[in-house]
């Protein structure tokens, strides 16, 4: 089995050459490469014009790009050369299609398909304008979205590249060419970055785990404060407003983020700092985070206490730092069940896991 991947694109919308922008430390491009590694024989890479060719080894060669994807791809069949039963032909622009959807396309040629090409159906109405008046609705039933990788017969392959034939993919030549294109099952793992902005999808989240610990004080020492809520006495001893809850959520998402624990930005040590309002500081952090790029995914809490009992509040708890963070936040409680000083009412805990992209 040999695979073509296409990498020869100057990115013109995205902006630059996608194929080598990194996701989670990874090149598009490398990730492509990985993914035909576990079905393919040979694969041949097409780079961009102008971009110095790495070294071939037995597994991976490189050709150099044309000003179209058609020959583009004719150079990395030429550089690939003969004794292969199927060629795959993939996007370096599709980084993560699994390899069970590489595997998919090779069954069925080894069933006996000639040209194979994975798509996915549309969940949109379709529409044909033009402008800016519908001529014609399309039966999405019958409509789908074509990906890659996209796998031929050798020789149908040959003679798609032998027509010098331009198309969005070998596929449309192949069919002109009479050829029978089967279509398999595709996936959404397997859409395209064309943006900049397709990139968020692709990058995993990072997580961070907060905790924090605060025990009870007298009477007279304040109200019990979570997430800026007001419980009433006795409050919790700290040097800030003791917020348990905004001190475990801040931990979380600059952990996340790498930055470090809440400490670190605003030490206990800071006399500006005495009595400090936890949301505004949970607030702070949320700045500091998408200051490195990073956009809070979700947050999810659990405040350990057997006193007040927070049921009918959490609620509340949750949507002050879904406002504060703008993220989707799930607050829970639980008792010690007795157990240590957090069983014996001594103090409140909480948990809290932060995802971050």
């Amino acid at each position: 089995m040999g695979t073509l991947i296409v990498a020869a694109g100057s990115g013109r919308r995205f902006g630059g050459h996608k194929q080598f922008e990194r996701v989670d430390g990874v090149t598009l491009l490398d990730a492509a490469v990985e993914r035909a590694r576990s079905v393919s024989n040979r694969i041949v890479v097409a780079l961009p014009q102008g971009v110095e060719l790495p070294r071939s080894s037995d597994q991976i060669a490189y050709a150099i790009g044309a000003d179209t994807r058609t020959g583009s791809v004719a150079n990395a069949f030429r550089q690939l050369g003969d004794g292969f039963d199927y060629v795959l032909v993939h996007d370096a622009a599709r980084p993560f299609a699994s390899q069970t959807l590489f595997e998919r396309v090779v069954a069925a040629l080894a069933r006996g398909c000639e040209a194979v090409i994975p798509a996915v159906g549309s969940v949109d109405t379709l529409k044909v304008v033009d402008n800016g008046f519908v001529l014609e609705t399309l039966d999405r039933a019958k409509i789908v979205r074509v990906q890659t990788p996209q796998g031929f017969r050798y020789d149908v392959l040959a003679q798609v590249v032998a027509t010098r034939r331009e198309a969005s993919d070998e596929a449309t030549i192949a069919e002109e060419l009479g050829y029978p294109v089967t279509v398999v099952p595709g996936e959404d793992a397997a859409s395209k970055v064309t943006l900049r902005t397709d990139l968020e999808r692709l990058r995993l989240p990072r997580v961070g785990l907060g905790f924090d610990i605060h025990p009870f004080g007298a009477e007279g020492d304040g109200d019990l404060v979570l997430a800026g809520r007001h419980f009433g006495p006795p409050g919790l001893i700290g040097h800030s407003d003791a917020d348990c809850l905004a001190h475990a959520v801040a931990d979380a998402v600059l952990g996340a983020a790498g930055i470090g624990g809440l400490g670190d930005l605003f030490p206990d040590t800071d006399p500006a700092l005495s009595g400090a309002d936890s949301m505004r500081l949970l607030s702070q952090c949320r700045e500091r985070v998408e200051s490195k790029g990073y956009r809070i995914h979700s947050i999810d809490a659990t405040v350990i206490t057997e006193r007040p009992r927070l049921g009918p509040s959490l609620g509340d708890l949750g949507a002050a730092l879904e406002e504060c963070l703008n993220a989707p936040t799930v607050v829970k409680a639980k008792r010690a069940e007795g157990l240590g000083s957090l069983g014996a009412g001594a103090g409140v805990a909480t948990l809290a896991i932060a995802s971050i992209r």
